[in-house]
């Protein structure tokens, strides 16, 4: 069997006096895409944050890459996390004053890799994800299809052993929001990571090989839906 590269168990997280986690579970492996989908404000971004070590969960263990992610210390965690997990939200979140080429240099820059090395790994990346031509655009002026792909490539910067992805596609078009889609549920075959998606799409939850659904607190399996058409319908 596998090993385990996300291994989450009795996660509970309440926040308000809300429980947006009760007794949560999660295991993924190698090579295995999952995603979460769950009406706003189920704590789908919470589970993303636990996993990650930047929220604390009131009960629950968390062990990402056999790391103990609870027993962090802060001093510790940003370069485990720099190391470990690769990010890419429903906006990009690039700097917009930086080109393309920049904000994908940049992990790899901040982990102390030298100029030298960074911008060609960087180059090597957008051109292997489509976004080569605008390797020297600045982010802002990206279209939203460039933009998340240009942060798909930062967030494989540092060749992660774990993406997560919050809404990626949340603010694509249709078309954008099909090739996105497939760049992403490709990376885990591609790359041997795991990738964690949430989202409010069920067709692009469909595209995963485990589906799990957060409402009430409660994270459960849910078989795929018998949907067609491209991501974005």
């Amino acid at each position: 069997m596998a090993q385990s590269t996300v291994d989450v168990s009795g996660l509970t997280c309440e926040l308000g006096g809300r429980t947006l986690l009760a007794s949560a579970a999660l295991t993924a492996v190698a090579g295995q895409s999952v995603a979460v989908t769950g009406p706003s404000g189920s704590g789908k971004s919470t589970l993303l944050a636990c996993l990650a070590g930047l929220r604390r969960p009131t009960a629950g263990s968390v062990e990402v890459c056999g790391t103990d992610v609870l027993a962090l210390r802060p001093s510790k965690a940003a370069a485990w996390r720099l190391a470990t997990i690769g990010f890419v939200y429903q906006f990009g979140e690039l700097l917009p004053e930086l080109s393309a080429v920049e904000n994908v240099a940049l992990p790899l820059l901040i982990g102390g890799g030298a100029r030298k090395e960074a911008y060609p790994a960087a180059e090597r990346l957008l051109d292997e994800l489509g976004v080569g031509a605008v390797a020297d655009s600045p982010a802002g002026s990206l279209s939203g299809g460039e933009r998340q792909r240009v942060a798909v490539a930062r967030a494989l910067s540092t060749r992660p052993p774990v993406i997560l992805a919050d809404e990626p596609t949340g603010a694509l078009d249709e078309e954008a929001t099909d090739e996105v889609c497939d760049l992403l549920f490709a990376l885990p075959a591609a790359r041997q990571c795991t990738l964690v998606v949430v989202t409010h799409n069920p067709v692009v939850a469909a595209r995963a090989d485990l589906r799990l659904r957060l409402s009430g607190g409660i994270l459960s399996e849910e078989p795929c839906p018998d949907m067609t058409g491209p991501a974005g319908s």
